[in-house]
């Protein structure tokens, strides 16, 4: 029988994201979404996986996004609320009875029928980085939605063994999905992509920066600082700013700050920068090593958290606690030829093993497996005809 003739089993994915800025866990989702959409959704947006037949739908809260990203997948606009309010008391209603996939981290505490996708534990691994009332919340949304979820994937081994150790969740209960990095070459970027910045000729260092504490750019400043006339310029891109180093106390002088840029200026200045220096305390996947990577550039990186695990043998690492080891690490890249052009051989052959592919097809076979308990549980004559996930309360 075809998929026209076939009821198919819908899928709502929690479309949240879609009214945010695309950092990492947006990032992860949209490549997701855009694989399956791609290689494996008819024109209806379904897929057969063993007999059954899957439609992929976005539910999105209203005034959030005007069409869907991905013609193939059918955007749906539901409920009066936004944000949090949105995803945990309306989101359950509207796809109630039917499969829910969260893709971003946070998911409604009182549906049961679905799957979660975590990707640190920062809250609870570095606490004062949030409000009481913010790490709280998360801390309980992640607690309650890992144990009740049908499916729970995670972004790295080192993830899955911190929300085992934070949660007391066993490792078992998480199945490892890692990101790809396809999207960082996906599109020919050259340097006249660049002109509209003020670049320094001499090869630069790249920082992708931020606000966040985690992403300790005060020890990039120290470390460039302490390498005196041999420290090449520095190039943040991001959302840091003039201001945000004022209010640190750091002296930016020297740093060239290009706030947002696109995703193709992004590539041009991978395939420019001596090196990309991401000395960040903490990270569940960390995507911009991995994408420098891809675009043939060296990474310097922490040796700490997921890091290594998603770097190998191909970066030069450093003790982000001591800015004296990374400016030891810059220099390396920096002096040694020999050295860089390892770096960037080895890095594009180790950036290649994640795929965008492999993460969907991770999805896809959650999905299936999350039908066919479903389809199971609705057979057997144990389960009875009160059973409403988007309204069990157990969980409280």
């Amino acid at each position: 029988m075809t998929n026209s003739i076939i009821k198919p089993t819908v899928v709502w994915v929690n479309g949240r994201f879609l009214g945010r800025p695309i950092t990492g866990v947006e990032r992860v989702a949209r490549e997701i979404l855009t694989e399956i959409a791609e290689s494996h959704l008819d024109e209806n947006g379904r897929w057969s996986a063993d007999g059954d037949v899957f439609e992929l739908r976005i539910m999105a809260p209203a005034k959030t996004i005007d069409e869907s990203p991905w013609p193939n997948i059918r955007l749906q606009s539901g409920g009066v609320l936004r944000g949090h309010a949105w995803e945990q008391l309306e989101l359950p209603r509207l796809t109630a009875g039917e499969l829910l996939l969260n893709l971003c981290n946070t998911a409604p505490i009182l549906k049961k029928h679905q799957i979660v996708f975590l990707h640190d534990a920062q809250t609870f691994a570095i606490p004062e980085n949030f409000s009481r009332l913010f790490r709280s919340w998360y801390r309980f949304m992640f607690y309650v939605t890992a144990r009740t979820a049908q499916s729970v994937l995670v972004n790295s081994r080192f993830t899955q063994r911190e929300l085992s150790r934070c949660l007391k969740l066993p490792t078992d209960r998480m199945r490892i999905c890692y990101p790809g990095s396809e999207h960082a070459v996906r599109e020919k970027a050259g340097d006249s992509l660049l002109s509209r910045f003020n670049l320094p000729t001499a090869p630069f260092v790249l920082g992708v920066a931020s606000e966040n504490p985690n992403k300790n750019f005060a020890q990039l400043v120290n470390a460039l600082k302490s390498l005196g006339r041999n420290a090449p310029p520095c190039v943040l891109v991001g959302r840091s700013s003039q201001k945000h180093f004022r209010r640190e106390g750091l002296d930016d002088s020297g740093f060239i700050h290009l706030g947002y840029v696109s995703d193709r200026e992004l590539l041009a200045l991978y395939k420019r920068a001596l090196c990309l220096v991401f000395p960040s305390y903490y990270e569940g996947f960390g995507l911009p090593p991995l994408e420098a990577m891809r675009a043939g550039c060296p990474v310097v990186v922490s040796a700490t958290s997921s890091m290594p695990e998603v770097a190998g043998s191909a970066a030069e690492y450093c003790n982000p606690d001591d800015h004296t080891s990374i400016a030891g690490a810059i220099l390396r890249v920096n002096d040694y030829r020999s050295r860089r052009d390892t770096m960037v051989r080895d890095g594009k052959l180790r950036a290649v093993q994640f795929s965008w592919t492999e993460a969907a097809n991770c999805v896809l076979d959650e999905i299936r497996l999350a039908g066919s308990k479903a389809s199971a549980k609705s057979a057997s004559p144990q389960v009875s005809s009160r059973e409403t996930w988007a309204t069990d309360t157990s969980v409280l």
